[in-house]
């Protein structure tokens, strides 16, 4: 088998490596916090890697945003999306009810300018929905320390806690999470694989949560070829 063509993500923690074939090349370049490339495949259309990481492709990318948006209650007033700068997520919130006010905070501006280009149908979208779409490009960090608004839901569309991430997934960054949340209000959080990440991140994220006094924490475990182990999760729960 040729392997000249397999872009190769290496799980340091299984020991494994999941390949997917491409055809060329679409886009490199260095941005100020990370490593962005854009490769077309040959089964899954085009495909997003941030520093190595596997984060979006064309075809197969529903079983992600599907599970996100069906944690995500319905009838909301406002949901506040940390990362999220492909508009996967959130043109999926936007079409389901064009009355929902979102706010994405993401913290590298080529992300959003490379999905715009290379992964164009999250925004296609109504001039109505876009109007009720809010982009803003800042640290998620910094973000809730000033923020002033309560929010239904939030969601966090993060990368893998390696780098600037790792805040994401700290005790501190829920509580702000919490905080930032009317009552009853709903968080969602990506937090890997339930094969590989479970002992190191996944119960020690539902520690914080409950630490924090959380409620109806829940672990949504769904398929995804192209992530390590090829099953991915979120984690849900209540405000405190």
């Amino acid at each position: 088998m040729n392997t000249k063509n397999i872009y190769y993500e290496h799980d340091e923690a299984s020991g494994t490596s999941i390949g997917v074939k491409y055809e060329k090349y679409l886009y490199r370049c260095q941005s100020k916090f990370q490593n962005i490339e854009v490769i077309k495949t040959y089964n899954y259309g085009n495909a997003l890697f941030l520093d190595g990481c596997f984060m979006l492709s064309e075809i197969n990318q529903d079983y992600y945003h599907n599970t996100c948006l069906d944690l995500t209650p319905k009838k909301l007033n406002n949901i506040l999306i940390i990362g999220g700068g492909d508009y996967g997520i959130a043109s999926m919130l936007v079409r389901r009810d064009s009355n929902t006010k979102i706010t994405i905070v993401e913290i590298d501006d080529k992300v959003v300018k490379v999905s715009k280009k290379y992964f164009s149908k999250h925004f296609k979208l109504t001039k109505k929905q876009y109007k009720n779409l809010k982009l803003i490009i800042e640290d998620g960090m910094v973000f809730l320390k000033n923020n002033t608004t309560k929010y239904d839901c939030i969601i966090i569309d993060s990368t893998d806690p390696i780098g600037r991430a790792k805040i994401l997934y700290s005790k501190s960054f829920i509580k702000l999470c919490n905080n930032s949340l009317k009552k009853r209000g709903t968080l969602i959080q990506q937090s890997g694989s339930p094969i590989n990440d479970m002992k190191s991140l996944i119960k020690p994220l539902v520690k914080k949560y409950s630490d924090i006094g959380m409620k109806k924490i829940m672990i949504s475990s769904f398929p995804m070829p192209l992530y390590p182990s090829g099953t991915w999760c979120f984690i849900s729960a209540k405000r405190a």
